[in-house]
């Protein structure tokens, strides 16, 4: 009874904590993995979430001008990224996952859309293996290590997204201002 009400309290925290269902990638109509999340964002324009998108790219990107690959103002940004060491350890070899955000904006609006989830070697980074390797005939692969791949790049997703968020709802200071 004790497990059942302290999981219960766990699922209730990560829902306020969360606002939404986290983000589980899946395979799309056309075969690649893609994951999606939209997030009602109540008294908050478009303006002010494209204002806060774009204070978020550049606190969580090194070159934003580099990462940033389209942006119709106060409507979309579209981003590629490289989160390090997310993946692994295999081998005792850590890995890179590299990626494709497209954040689209309404008013009190946002769609944060994942695409293109590409491994990438740290050795070398031109070494890109993509993740819909691990599907087959639609459906993931059984093995342990796909598994919990799956579930570290899951779990990236998952803080990009939720980065984003609270940096639109002000919930996180990304200038740091008690340096």
């Amino acid at each position: 009874m004790k497990v059942s009400i302290i999981l219960f309290l766990l699922m209730l925290n990560s829902i306020t904590v969360f606002g939404q269902e986290a983000i589980v990638t899946e395979l799309d109509e056309n075969g690649k993995l893609t994951g999606q999340s939209i997030t009602k964002l109540d008294s908050i324009s478009a303006e002010e979430i494209y204002k806060k998108a774009e204070e978020w790219v550049a606190y969580t990107f090194t070159n934003t001008e580099s990462v940033t690959q389209a942006k119709i103002e106060n409507k979309m940004i579209r981003l590629k990224g490289i989160s390090k060491s997310v993946i692994g350890p295999y081998m005792g070899f850590y890995f890179d996952l590299s990626y494709q955000i497209q954040i689209d904006i309404k008013e009190e609006n946002v769609r944060f859309t994942i695409t293109n989830l590409k491994q990438v070697s740290q050795s070398s980074p031109f070494t890109k293996t993509s993740l819909e390797l691990f599907y087959k005939k639609g459906k993931l692969k059984k093995r342990k290590a796909i598994i919990k791949t799956k579930e570290q790049v899951d779990k990236q997703i998952n803080l990009i997204q939720q980065s984003l968020i609270s940096q639109i709802r002000g919930e996180e200071k990304a200038d740091k201002d008690d340096w």
